[in-house]
């Protein structure tokens, strides 16, 4: 085997595979997870799929569900809740930091990533990999590394669930302008600012999400 094919054979390249799918809506909610289907269908080795699914599964992003196998998770509306309470208590308290750690190339690379999520509209697949590109860059400024891996899952999780809401068209205006006024607060170094935009872009993601949610 080269080398090449060894790292796409690796468990963390697999799971990052499926964690771009779950996100971006090629494996959506409910789905159920075939392990020798997707072995064919993404070119890997079962083993580290295998491992990659387990990987998953403790993220909360897979479910194994009793007689019925893996599944991509179904969030409930209280685990939502529950799941956007989480981010109101991790990403404000980052804003200082952030602050401290961001440079003008970083405002930059924001503010063009701001602009082509503007550009997409509803078009909530070619928004799903830039909005979270946009938020964990974001929150990689604080270097937290511990702070970052829990909050990398939970925009995961919530990712398919915003989607709904993005097809709806539903005050996407609002959404750019938060993402705009984030950029700004950077570039002026206010952690206030930042903090107060987090706050309220968390609460009305987490409203408008509910408010689509069949539960």
């Amino acid at each position: 085997m080269t080398s090449a094919a060894r790292a796409t054979n690796s468990s963390n390249v697999i799971a990052d595979r499926l964690r771009t799918s779950i996100r971006d809506g090629g494996l959506l909610p409910g789905t159920r997870l075939v392990q020798e289907k997707l072995a064919a269908e993404l070119d890997v080795s079962r083993i580290p799929l295998r491992e990659a699914l387990h990987t998953l599964a403790a993220e909360g992003l897979i479910e194994v569900l009793p007689q019925r196998g893996m599944h991509v998770a179904e969030l409930s509306r209280a685990d939502i809740e529950d799941l956007f309470e989480l981010r109101l208590q991790l990403e404000p308290q980052l804003a200082d930091e952030i602050v401290r750690g961001c440079r003008e190339r970083d405002v930059e690379a924001l503010r063009s990533l701001a602009e082509q999520m503007r550009d997409k509209g509803a078009d909530a697949a070619g928004r799903a990999t830039l909005n979270y590109e946009f938020h964990r860059r974001i929150y990689e400024l604080a270097d937290r590394r511990l702070s970052l891996r829990f909050i990398d899952q939970l925009l995961h999780l919530v990712e398919p669930y915003s989607r709904r809401w993005v097809r709806s068209g539903h005050e996407l205006t609002r959404i750019d302008d938060e993402h705009a006024a984030m950029v700004e607060a950077l570039r002026t170094h206010d952690a206030e600012l930042l903090r107060r935009v987090i706050v309220a872009h968390v609460e009305g993601a987490r409203d408008h999400v509910l408010a689509r949610h069949p539960g």
